[in-house]
């Protein structure tokens, strides 16, 4: 493990799947111990995982789709709740995590990286629009029935090629694979259509103020500071968050560092002390104080238990 946190790979995420396995079901995807050899580029399904997991960085893309249960997970600036019929999607450019799952949680999951379908059939600035979604909303969507039937086809289709392995397969699995994301841009376009709250001005703020939170969490700490790049009044700003998301301003911070400080914890080789540091906080004590008040335990507990 380096001394940065780590980013994981196609099997490196495989292999986190693997490790959190706690039942055997199969539903017609490939399992984990059965994913294709390819390091940019593969398709599976879950076999029921551990009720949370922790924070995680990925150098690949990922469409999944919900069959059954639910679980909250949580995409850079967004928490979600992801159900039967829907579909998310994970960017590499985001810390993700997922908690409460339930135990009959079942997804189908693409993972692919940019050069799997980059240099190929279809333009590259094509394929950035397609991967690019709408970074103003949350990167989850409710199908209607007939959408549903359709991507989980396409899931499915694309399992059966790399199954067979029938002369031109690749090639198809990729046309397939772009016909996911065109798939997913057309359920992506329909949620904002038939929703007037994503296009609200009270939206889009709490978007913004999240988005910076994102960005500047390990210096900018309180609710003033990210009100007056907003230019709007600590007040407002408080209300207006706590109206959209349930949370408090300063509590949308303060989970991005408690975020922060999991992954590091989790996926790196920095000491307690130099997390501290890299977090911000004044002392050591202070940053184990931080963490217990969300762990329940002290960091150097949660890093050994990792």
């Amino acid at each position: 493990m380096g001394k940065n946190g780590k980013i994981l790979d196609i099997p490196s995420t495989i292999k986190y799947y693997l490790s959190q396995e706690k039942k055997t079901e199969s539903f017609g995807i490939n399992k984990y111990a059965d994913a294709l050899p390819f390091d940019n580029f593969t398709v599976l399904s879950n076999e029921g995982g551990l009720t949370k997991g922790l924070p995680i960085k990925t150098d690949h893309y990922a469409v999944i789709l919900c069959l059954k249960g639910c679980c909250e997970k949580t995409v850079g600036p967004f928490t979600f709740n992801v159900v039967p019929g829907s579909l998310h999607f994970v960017s590499p450019r985001y810390i993700n995590s997922y908690q409460n799952a339930s135990e009959d949680l079942l997804l189908y999951m693409v993972l692919f990286k940019h050069d799997f379908l980059s240099g190929s059939f279809i333009r590259e600035d094509i394929l950035n629009q397609l991967v690019e979604v709408n970074p103003e909303v949350a990167p989850l969507y409710n199908l209607y029935e007939d959408n549903y039937g359709v991507i989980k086809e396409l899931f499915e289709k694309i399992d059966n090629e790399c199954k067979q392995g029938r002369p031109f397969y690749l090639q198809m699995v990729k046309l397939l694979l772009v016909e996911l994301l065109y798939e997913m841009n057309r359920a992506c376009e329909k949620c904002l259509l038939n929703s007037a709250r994503y296009l609200s001005r009270q939206y889009y703020m709490v978007y913004q103020f999240k988005k910076l939170v994102d960005e500047h969490f390990l210096m900018l700490r309180t609710v003033k500071e990210y009100a007056d790049i907003l230019n709007v009044t600590p007040k407002y700003l408080f209300e207006l968050v706590k109206k959209e998301t349930g949370q408090t301003a300063l509590n949308v911070i303060h989970n991005r560092l408690y975020l922060e400080a999991q992954y590091l914890l989790s996926s790196s080789s920095y000491s307690i002390k130099e997390i501290s540091d890299q977090l911000g906080f004044d002392t050591s004590s202070h940053f184990s104080r931080f963490f217990k008040h969300y762990a329940g335990l002290n960091p150097s507990s949660f890093k050994n238990k990792q």
